[in-house]
């Protein structure tokens, strides 16, 4: 008999397709495995530190705050030109191109399509896996799930050239399937080194792509694993995809090796009672900590008093 319909919120569907970690142990069994099923692809990661968040952009979770309904790609081109716009004329010029303009703004805490990920797993773990305070007293708050996602970057690194370079969107007047802006995996780019301290320390990158569309028969990517063996052949509507991820995605199952001319993202969920024991060993082991993830003013200002106040 077919099963019931699955929960398509971000925490259900994404525990559909994560194995999960509860220990320094199982984290370094689960990375290597990630290894073994992506067969040699190669990865950026992400991590946030609650597994129930979506994977949306800043502007995305602004606007759908805002709009209250997730917004359409031509509301985020729409957002992303008037700001653009007023970063020109009513603030002064600095001049660079669309994208660096966007990573400034993100960097400061701005909205954009852009989404922060890492060259480095470590630098993701701790992101997954980081000690939260509270904005008002500074005191450390409990610790919840957390989540890494792992994208397969193969042939989507971009650079700043004659398009992507451009002081406008290079995206701008782009249909759904140019260069498959709106139904492949989202592009990675990496920022210059100078533009801020950060990107070095954080061997960071950019996740940049369109809002998933969902032509007829594409949206099966999305239905949940084991949907032939339950009977529930039911595809994720294309709206819940929307409540989901910003960008596409093409999750992929950890207990066995991807098919080579396959489209990848894996994901891990942390649970809340290995963080403590993770963020030991990130320190003992890859002396990261806060300092060293924000080492900019901007950061110190952030996270000096709560951390003035473990000490």
């Amino acid at each position: 008999m077919p099963t019931s319909p699955p929960s398509w919120e971000p925490h259900d569907y994404f525990r559909a397709w994560e194995h999960s970690v509860d220990s320094w142990a199982s984290l370094e069994n689960e990375l290597k495995n990630i290894e073994r099923v992506s067969d040699g692809r190669k990865l950026v990661w992400r991590g946030v530190h609650n597994s129930s968040y979506g994977l949306l952009s800043s502007a995305y979770r602004w606007l759908k705050s805002h709009d209250r309904t997730p917004p359409p790609e031509g509301r985020l081109r729409e957002f992303e030109s008037k700001l653009l716009a007023a970063s020109r004329t009513t603030w002064p010029d600095r001049g660079g191109s669309a994208l660096e303009t966007l990573a400034h703004i993100q960097h400061y805490g701005g909205p954009t399509r852009l989404i922060d990920v890492s060259h480095s797993v470590n630098v993701a773990v701790f992101f997954a896996t980081e000690q939260k305070f509270d904005p008002n007293d500074h005191t450390p708050q409990d610790d919840v799930d957390g989540r890494i996602f792992a994208f397969q970057s193969d042939d989507r690194v971009v650079e700043l050239d004659k398009t992507w370079g451009s002081r406008e969107l290079p995206w701008i007047d782009w249909d759904r399937d140019k260069n498959g802006w709106e139904t492949d995996l989202p592009f990675i780019w990496n920022p210059p080194s100078a533009l801020n301290e950060r990107i070095v320390a954080q061997h960071g990158a950019f996740l940049i792509g369109g809002v998933p569309s969902l032509p007829h028969g594409q949206n099966s990517r999305y239905r949940m694993p084991g949907a032939w063996q339950s009977g529930n052949m039911k595809t994720m509507p294309a709206a819940k995809v929307r409540e989901v991820t910003s960008v596409s995605v093409f999750l992929k199952s950890l207990d066995r090796r991807t098919a080579r001319n396959s489209q990848a993202t894996y994901t891990l969920r942390i649970a809340a009672k290995a963080k403590p024991e993770i963020r030991r060993r990130l320190l003992d082991e890859f002396g990261l900590h806060h300092g060293v993830i924000y080492p900019d003013l901007f950061g110190l200002a952030e996270h000096g008093a709560s951390l003035a106040v473990l000490s």
